[in-house]
């Protein structure tokens, strides 16, 4: 009996370590997504899609979440290319720290050269329910 014990307290421990050596988690979804839950201390990361800086493509938070429930969100763009030429695209991200329990609102809105495009087909907005638990 000691001995299975020990191999449970030996599993649970190995398990444990390997949970903190892969860092916390992370739930990834797209900006069409209108709801998501996760839990404190996950890192939701919301996929906006390819973007060109360079020639003026972007999104931007236009109403922040509650900073009980969510951390503020830092951009992240990303190339598949480990080289990327000047003016090249990229995907963005936006990553949020869920920092506690709670409900909140995060919206953004794409942008061309710091405006919303006058072509009501290239306007796009999205807005996001976040559960935390």
């Amino acid at each position: 009996m000691r001995r299975a014990l020990a191999g449970v307290a030996a599993l649970v421990a190995a398990c444990a370590a390997l949970t903190a050596c892969t860092g916390p988690a992370e739930k990834t979804i797209e900006y069409t997504q209108s709801a998501v839950t996760v839990h404190v201390g996950e890192t939701l990361v919301v996929h906006m899609g390819e973007i060109n800086s360079s020639v003026g493509t972007d999104w931007v938070i236009t109403t922040k979440p509650d900073s009980a429930v969510l951390g503020e969100g830092e951009s992240e763009y990303v190339s598949d290319d480990p080289d990327p030429a000047p003016g090249s695209s990229s995907d963005l991200s936006y990553r949020f720290e869920a920092t506690g329990a709670g409900t909140t609102v995060v919206a953004f809105e794409y942008q061309f050269r710091g405006a919303v495009p006058d072509d009501p087909d290239e306007q796009k907005s999205a807005e996001i329910t976040v559960t935390v638990k």
